[in-house]
């Protein structure tokens, strides 16, 4: 028996399995933890610089 919030009658949606699931398959990023979209890996070989010069800062601004 689904249960009621707020008077609307609720759905109960089942997780899709590994294979099933459409952002999985369509190469989005998926919240499901154990799916193959979770995982986020970088596709480029360069990192950028190890270190940033950063601009200086309005030291006396009024």
């Amino acid at each position: 028996m689904p249960r009621r919030k707020y008077g609307r009658l609720r759905k109960v949606v089942e997780l899709p399995s590994k294979e099933n699931c459409s952002r999985c398959r369509s190469g989005k990023h998926c919240p499901i933890p154990d799916h193959s979209g979770n995982a986020v890996t970088p596709k480029k070989d360069w990192t950028g610089p190890k270190q940033l010069k950063k601009r200086p800062g309005k030291k006396n601004h009024k």
